[in-house]
């Protein structure tokens, strides 16, 4: 008989009155699996600096918005959380919180990726007049364009300028962003939670004016997108964007333009809603939330072998049918799928240890001879867990390039026990 767990709380820090559904659909889960909950909307200043925290359940952590507190208070509670070894989620973001949420700094980091700057959306200051014609007359963007607020939501305070004389009417440029406007045929909220896409939702605006950016937000009509190929695509390129943005939860936005059919990243929400999204798909988040976070806690209490391939196989069906196959492959010891697994880690850096290329580089060489994989499986045991939520790697931020790391590990395991 296992022996019983011990009683868990989930805590959500979260205090805008405006997401309360969002905080009772986590509520409400974790009293459905036996939890208790607990709601954290600020901190006391003087407990905070002492970290006088030990009256507060922290150690299953859903940290979305500290409202009452500034930002550097927020960045003691989150140091506090990660130094103690906290489960939490979106805590080690790319350039902080507030860096994430600005569109800007967003599209930036998808500059950098090869992969995402082929659907990074042009995106720049708009400091003044003079500063917006500079981009226009450099050939940087065109008319239209659209200006929008540096941290702006749901398509609220978007404005589209047609022409210069457009341009004139605009009296405040504190704040604002250009960007190309790209004429929509659908938006797209894809959700993904430890490296997979979990749901895909189509949003369509209204197709009479679709300069009506609120109603492609909000989306006019919304539907379950079941094209296969979309998905493949769209799932793709909404990991990589969490990958990058190191988020483990969140809602990334994406447009497809309804004349070059090119799809871009609009942006990732760290504390993505689901108001929408779960009537349309009946996908529960919270619930999925808990799951990833049951794991990672049931993670420190079980061998590594065990947690490895309970988090896999449960998520395998987040995979393409292709790379399902691959996992399975690879598993198999199936030598000639190694070839189609170099190609997932072309042009990765594979100079620091914790790298995926050069992760996929030990597991390889250990592959091909298990066995003299002994050190190689000491040395993967022990790195940290994946922030992803993924086990092989702390920098393994996709589930698609977790899978297969992991069925190479199992396999040399497998292997290296009958040795």
């Amino acid at each position: 008989m296992e022996p019983a767990k011990a009683h868990r709380t989930l805590t959500v820090v979260e205090g805008r009155q405006e997401n309360k559904k969002v905080i009772d659909d986590f509520k409400k889960a974790a009293e459905d699996r036996g939890w208790g909950f607990s709601q954290l909307d600020g901190l006391n200043s003087d407990r905070l600096a002492r970290f006088d925290l030990s009256d507060i359940p922290l150690d299953y952590v859903v940290y979305r918005n500290l409202t009452k507190n500034n930002y550097t208070e927020s960045e003691r509670l989150l140091t506090f959380l990660k130094q103690n070894h906290k489960i939490i989620i979106n805590a080690d973001v790319t350039g902080a919180r507030a860096s994430t949420s600005d569109k800007h700094f967003q599209q930036g980091l998808f500059l950098l990726d090869p992969f995402l700057k082929d659907y990074a959306l042009p995106t720049y200051e708009a400091k003044n007049k003079l500063n917006v014609m500079s981009y226009i007359k450099g050939r940087r963007v065109h008319f239209p364009i659209v200006l929008k607020y540096r941290y702006g939501t749901t398509g609220k305070d978007i404005t589209l300028i047609k022409d210069e004389s457009d341009l004139e009417k605009v009296k405040d440029f504190n704040d604002l962003l250009i960007e190309q406007y790209i004429e929509p045929e659908c938006d797209y909220r894809v959700f993904v939670m430890g490296g997979a896409a979990i749901g895909i939702m189509r949003k369509n605006g209204d197709p009479d004016h679709p300069e009506d950016f609120v109603a492609w937000s909000a989306g006019r009509s919304k539907f379950i997108e079941d094209d296969p190929d979309t998905i493949e695509i769209l799932s793709k390129i909404a990991c990589r964007a969490a990958d990058v943005s190191r988020l483990e939860y969140t809602g990334v936005d994406i447009i497809r333009d309804a004349k070059t059919k090119k799809l871009y990243i609009l942006e990732t929400n760290y504390a993505a809603g689901w108001m929408n999204f779960t009537p349309v798909t009946k996908i529960n988040i919270p619930d999925l939330v808990l799951d990833w976070i049951e794991d990672r806690a049931d993670a420190r209490e079980e061998p590594i072998e065990k947690s490895v391939k309970k988090y896999i196989d449960k998520r395998k069906k987040y995979l393409s049918k292709t790379d399902q196959k691959l996992y399975e492959d690879i598993l198999a010891g199936k030598t000639e799928a190694l070839k189609e697994a170099e190609k997932k880690f072309a042009g990765k850096e594979d100079k620091y240890t914790y790298n995926t290329g050069a992760i996929f580089k030990k597991l390889m060489s250990a592959y091909q001879d298990p066995s003299n994989a002994s050190n190689t499986i000491a040395e993967i045991e022990s790195m940290p867990l994946s922030w992803a939520g993924n086990y092989i790697g702390p920098e393994v931020g996709t589930l698609e390039e977790g899978a297969i790391l992991s069925a190479m590990y199992l396999y040399i395991l497998g292997k290296n026990s009958k040795v």
